[in-house]
């Protein structure tokens, strides 16, 4: 029987309870991966927890919210209870926390907000995973970028820094943990559409719009293929490095 290409690893994914991370989660549980979901939203995260288990993974659920530095802490503590141990970390939570207008108008606690789910959360789950990742034989972080965070627009200049700034702490964490094995890139899968109505048939679609013309927007299962190629790799494999799903210029 063929080995499973996560087999003996610990993954943890956060904002797991819900469109990418729910799709990664439940393809590095299918790979033989133990996994660790967490999200703010309960229910979200029960429904992933109990398809991985349905699915005869192994899975750890934990509700918690990322831009509490406490709660970050104790998610980890979580994690080295349970496993003992912690191999890859997938830092995809984040989102728009209605920070869609101009700066000038733009309400400053919506902007602020999304740039702490986007960049804050991102930092405490990277800083809390550092001294379990440096035990690991093969260390990885993984952060879900944005092609706005290399090309902003008009109406969503918070979510654009976030992302900007995400990528710049990928490539910061690259160099700060080069000595220890730990392997840390960006992943930015263009545009998905999570939600899709029951009983819809989805079909790929072509977005027409300026800049996004040529662009084919995707499934969240589109972009699995790519979240275990780069969970795949080894520590002798890339770091620092941006890979994109895009079909048009970052």
């Amino acid at each position: 029987m063929k080995e499973r290409m996560l087999e003996g690893r610990v993954a943890l994914i956060t904002g797991g309870g819900r469109g990418l991370g729910r799709s990664i989660a439940a393809a590095y549980a299918k790979e033989g991966a133990r996994i660790v979901v967490s999200s703010r939203t309960k229910s979200e995260l029960s429904q992933t927890v109990e398809a991985i288990k349905e699915a005869g993974g192994t899975v750890l659920g934990v509700t918690a919210d990322l831009t509490v530095e406490s709660e970050v802490r104790k998610l980890i503590e979580r994690v080295e209870k349970t496993f003992g141990q912690l191999d890859l970390v997938f830092l995809n939570a984040g989102g728009n926390a209605g920070a869609r207008e101009p700066i000038e108008v733009v309400d400053s606690q919506a902007w602020i907000k999304t740039v702490e789910i986007n960049l804050f959360t991102a930092f405490h789950v990277a800083k809390a995973s550092i001294p379990l990742l440096k035990k690991s034989e093969n260390g990885q972080i993984l952060t879900m970028g944005s092609g706005m965070g290399r090309r902003p627009d008009k109406s969503s200049a918070a979510y654009s820094a976030a992302k900007a700034a995400l990528w710049m702490l990928t490539q910061s964490l690259s160099i700060e943990l080069a000595d220890y094995g730990i392997t840390v890139n960006e992943m930015i899968p263009g545009p998905v559409k999570t939600k899709i109505p029951e009983g819809e048939t989805f079909e790929p679609f072509l977005h027409a719009d300026g800049d996004w013309e040529n662009e084919w927007v995707k499934r969240a299962e589109d972009i699995v293929p790519m979240a275990l190629f780069l969970a795949s790799q080894h520590k002798y494999g890339p770091s620092g490095q941006s890979f994109a799903l895009n079909r048009r210029l970052l």
